[in-house]
């Protein structure tokens, strides 16, 4: 689940834990329902900043899993169509769409450097599609290919561009306008290319609904 609480003039958003903060149904609805016309920090509790797109979601018909991921393609839309910019603050690992949706944000803090990034979903036979349709023009093709071919940590996710800085955080800095820091990462440019993730969107839930995808989902899920 998330909550929001309060943060001065600008909203704070906060994964609570609900499946390792799996970006759920109802979380992601939550998320849509909440406003960015303000600045929006969005952190977490516990030791996983998120664990991605909710695996179980595979295991119900491909129509549904449909619906899902293009309710998900919607949240990456609107943060990038936010009027007030997003702060992302990583307090533990980050796993799948949780390493996807710092992509489409305009700053990323981690609070530590050795955490764990990981978008080799393609294991449990799913793959992460905004990595897939949009990696070769947000990185260059070693990062792109470390990123797809192993885990990594949070300094090297610095060093990739996904991370912004490292360290502790300072609200005041980051949130002093006018120019609080430059964002690393372009935002709205994304907007005009984002929708070339949709065939991979069709492509993730036909594979993702394979029966062997599905037995290898179950037997994660049996022991998470």
């Amino acid at each position: 689940m998330i909550k929001s609480e309060p943060f001065g003039k600008y909203h704070k958003i906060v994964l609570t834990g609900e499946k390792r903060n799996a970006f759920t149904w109802n979380v992601v609805k939550r998320l849509l329902e909440i406003g960015c016309d303000r600045d929006v920090l969005i952190t977490n509790e516990g030791p996983v900043f998120s664990a991605g797109l909710d695996l179980s979601v595979f295991l119900e018909s491909k129509d549904k899993v449909l619906e899902y991921l293009f309710t998900i393609h919607r949240l990456v839309k609107k943060l990038l169509g936010c009027g007030g910019r997003t702060v992302v603050l990583v307090k533990g690992d980050v796993y799948g769409f949780g390493v996807e949706v710092l992509y489409f944000v305009d700053y990323v803090v981690a609070s530590g450097d050795a955490f764990r990034f990981s978008v080799q979903g393609v294991n449990f036979g799913v793959f992460p599609p905004y990595t897939v349709a949009l990696g070769r023009r947000l990185f260059s093709h070693g990062h792109l290919r470390v990123m797809l071919n192993r885990d990594f940590t949070a300094r090297e996710a610095a060093v990739f561009g996904i991370v912004s800085e490292i360290g502790d955080f300072q609200p005041n800095r980051l949130f002093q306008p006018p120019d609080y820091l430059e964002p690393v990462r372009p935002r709205r440019w994304l907007l005009e290319v984002v929708d070339e993730a949709v065939p991979f969107l069709y492509r993730l839930a036909e594979v993702g609904t394979r029966e062997e995808t599905r037995e290898r989902i179950r037997k994660f899920l049996g022991k998470a």
